[in-house]
């Protein structure tokens, strides 16, 4: 790849960026006049490595500073201002390390060491060690708000906005592609509208309070664009509200049958699930406590109880599920927490053994760690009930596991347990109350709690003080890996290096034991000697070592406060749900994480693979696994989820308005939409959200506005995310909220002109009301 690169060009970071993410080869060639790094009409190939963040943290720059210089390495700080420039010159001649302005700066004349500094803004930074040359980014240096960065969402919205240059599906004129959004200004105001380009060349320019009629498309890869107007939509979605309705009808079957299982009433107990709550030791968050009141208004309703709770890594889901196995107790019944590895195992039964130990509950582990003798005594405990929770793996599936009365069935991680567990699982469930846990669900769970198969709670706001991992996709070098473990351990912290084939990890470990000869390395997969394992992990825990080589053996709930940097080798063979994973391995303190995702140089990657890793660097703010759940439906299509009958049907009008129909058949209930004709200045400025994929989000959620809580929440998150809202922002809403209420009477058209509102009514019948009908009569 040759790249255009000087000072202009350098500032202007748009143009070279996407190329520079991560470590990757490349031919760099300066123009002439006004040079950066280099001489003008020379090719230099050379690695390129992320810089880290500092984020305010101005020891740990003036240490690599110093480090730099004393490499004679020239460093580029990027402040974004004057008043930034001159407050770090004031830190620099503090610690006297040598600066220069960079407004003078030249190639050829300038220091060939030093620390040089700009007014200018460039978000990211990286570093060229052939070249001695070190960029650090406006958004490495201090903390600001993400431009990525939503508002907050419904409970239980997973639908996110159609972005530029995505496909969307508009309710009436069906699949189109949106190509921008464009500003209208008359007498009256500013309204914007999105741009959506259809079959024949044609454009639809679509008002942003009409948001909510648009969706963004998931199904197969490349869909037909449909023409403005014609007829051929609707009849595409006749014939799914066709197909819908066999569909709707063996649901409502399965709810039938469903809510005449009778399941176990579990007491309140309030007194003693008080005196357990207090005794946690952090503050919940704001999804945690209303999951929690979810779970328990499903244990103490004569229903038998299938919820998914979905939450990010370190995002007290534990805590929700120790909650309701405590009200089980509480009950007088058994629980079981069933988890897909060994390691996990070991960590939530330590986790259990400490939460539980106040309060009288008899906690056992059952996996292949556990030696002969201990089994026996568990398996006898758990007949007789003198085991009140036992936590295991796939172990508690064996035909020897019995219990004397199970009442609640805990699954961390549903999806990693093989076809022929789950029948098991099936089995073990059946009339008995069920909690999954998951970070990211699989396309097919996801797609039975949004189709309301199963219950659904989620936890998207993460503990305080938790910062989001810093995450790269680059090429796999020795420099890297250097690179990224020194300073790891430079802050006295440990690394995860993941090396999922257990034939050569030894010789991998020792390749990284050449080039890391500081370092204290172990390795742990999952065919080890079970001491040996436990062992190794052990030692980790406690500092003995500096670097754990292992394989997807610690994708699960292994938590090691310590380790905040993690380098995953050939990720590209890793699928959405596993990455996301490996990443909440770390970032679990409020210490800054860092996670590298690497694969081989030269390496072609199929498109899949691609996209998961453009995903993962994607979603990269606290939350995001419910959003990557999305995309993994996205990239492995939502089709094969539905059954062979459906597939067809779902692909030709979208995902979201698929289950939008579906919710309408199962419910019954359909809302009208009134046409607006309000002139008046309603539009997100630029000043105000500046990223145009946060505004696109922004106009959806707010046409979505539907009840008084919907505007509280849209109202808060925009003040807190972005500021007081200026009047433009404040119309919108007041639209949105106008028009929620017009639907419930049915409200046809509403048009406010010079000071004057009107509302058309499509009949007097509709208004309900017998006075005004009378009245007229």
């Amino acid at each position: 790849e040759v790249l255009p690169f000087s000072r202009d060009q350098l500032i202007k970071k748009e143009r070279f960026l996407a190329g520079l993410d991560g470590v990757r080869k490349v031919a760099l060639q300066t123009f002439t006049g006004n040079p950066f790094f280099f001489s003008p009409l020379k090719t230099y190939r050379f690695s390129v490595t992320p810089t880290v963040k500092y984020l305010n943290a101005l020891p740990a720059l003036l240490t690599d500073l110093r480090n730099w210089i004393n490499g004679d390495y020239r460093v580029f700080l990027f402040c974004g201002d004057e008043s930034r420039v001159q407050k770090m010159q004031e830190a620099l001649i503090e610690e006297c390390v040598p600066y220069y302005s960079g407004a003078s700066f030249h190639a050829e004349e300038s220091p060939k060491r030093g620390v040089f500094l700009f007014t200018e803004t460039v978000d990211k930074g990286f570093v060229l060690h052939e070249c001695k040359t070190a960029v650090i980014g406006t958004s490495d240096l201090y903390t600001k708000i993400p431009v990525s960065r939503r508002i907050r969402r419904k409970r239980g919205d997973m639908f996110s906005a159609p972005e530029i240059g995505d496909y969307a599906v508009h309710e009436t004129h069906g699949i189109g592609k949106v190509i921008g959004t464009k500003k209208i200004e008359t007498t009256d105001g500013v309204k914007e509208c999105v741009a959506l380009s259809y079959s024949g060349g044609d454009t639809l320019y679509l008002p942003v309070e009409n948001m909510d009629v648009l969706s963004k498309y998931v199904g197969e890869e490349t869909p037909k664009l449909s023409r403005i107007g014609g007829a051929e939509f609707e009849r595409v979605k006749a014939r799914v509200r066709a197909a819908i309705k066999t569909l709707a009808f063996d649901l409502k079957k399965l709810y039938k049958e469903r809510s005449e299982q009778a399941g176990y009433e579990f007491p309140k107990n309030e007194a003693f699930m008080q005196e357990f709550e207090q005794a946690f030791a952090y503050e919940l968050t704001p999804d945690q406590a209303s999951s929690i009141a979810e779970i328990k208004g499903d244990m103490c309703s004569p229903k038998v109880m299938d919820r998914l709770l979905c939450g990010d890594v370190g995002f007290g889901k534990t805590e929700v599920a120790f909650r309701a196995i405590y009200l089980c107790v509480l009950a007088g019944k058994q629980a079981a927490l069933m988890c897909p590895s060994t390691v996990l195992c070991t960590q939530h039964y330590h986790t259990a053994i400490e939460r539980f130990s106040s309060f009288g509950v008899r906690v056992a582990a059952l996996s292949r760690f556990t030696t002969s003798k201990q089994q026996t005594e568990i398996l006898e405990g758990l007949k007789n009930g003198k085991i009140d929770l036992v936590i295991g793996t796939h172990r508690l599936l064996s035909a020897d596991v019995s219990f004397k009365d199970l009442g609640l069935l805990v699954l961390d991680e549903e999806q990693r347990f093989g076809v022929e567990h789950k029948e098991k699982i099936k089995n073990l469930r059946h009339n008995i109350d069920c909690l999954t846990m998951t970070a990211t669900p699989i396309p097919r769970t996801l797609h039975m709690s949004l189709s309301g198969m199963r219950d659904i709670s989620t936890i998207q706001t993460p503990p305080q003080e938790r910062l989001p991992v810093q995450t790269y996709v680059v090429e796999e070098t020795e420099t890297l890996l250097r690179d990224a473990c020194l300073r790891e351990l430079a802050r006295e912290g440990q690394v995860f290096v993941l090396y999922n084939r257990v034939e050569s990890i030894y010789s991998f470990a020792a390749r990284l034991k050449e080039i890391l000869p500081e370092a204290r390395v172990c390795v742990a997969h999952g065919r080890m000697e079970k001491s040996v394992l436990e062992n190794t992990v052990l030692d980790f825990y406690a500092g003995k070592a500096d670097v754990l080589v292992a394989t997807t053996i610690i994708e699960n709930g292994v938590d090691m406060p310590n380790a905040n940097t993690l380098i995953a080798i050939d990720s590209d063979r890793l699928g959405i749900s596993q990455l996301y994973q490996l990443k909440g391995r770390v970032g679990r303190s409020s210490r800054l994480a860092y996670a590298y995702f690497t694969y081989k140089a030269e390496k072609v990657m199929s498109k899949n693979a691609e996209d998961r890793l453009k995903a993962i660097m994607e979603f990269t703010e606290l939350g995001a696994g419910y959003k990557l759940a999305m995309r993994d439906l996205e990239i492995r299509g939502a089709g094969n989820v539905l059954g062979v009958e459906q597939h067809g049907h779902m692909d030709k009008i979208g995902y979201e308005l698929y289950s939008k129909l579906l919710k309408e058949e199962l419910t019954g209930e359909t809302q009208s939409v009134a046409e607006l004709d309000i002139q008046t200045s309603a539009y997100i400025p630029e000043t105000y959200i500046e990223s145009s994929a946060g505004r696109l989000d922004t106009y959806k959620q707010i046409a979505e506005i539907s009840t008084v809580a919907d505007y509280k929440r849209v109202y808060t998150s925009l003040t807190e995310t972005y500021g007081d809202l200026p009047q433009s922002v404040g119309n919108l809403l007041v639209i949105a909220v106008l028009k929620s209420h017009a639907a419930k009477f049915s409200v046809k058209k509403i048009t406010v002109k010079n000071g004057l509102g009107t509302l058309e009514f499509p009949s007097l019948a509709s208004l309900g009301d017998k006075r005004i009908q009378a009245a007229l009569d």
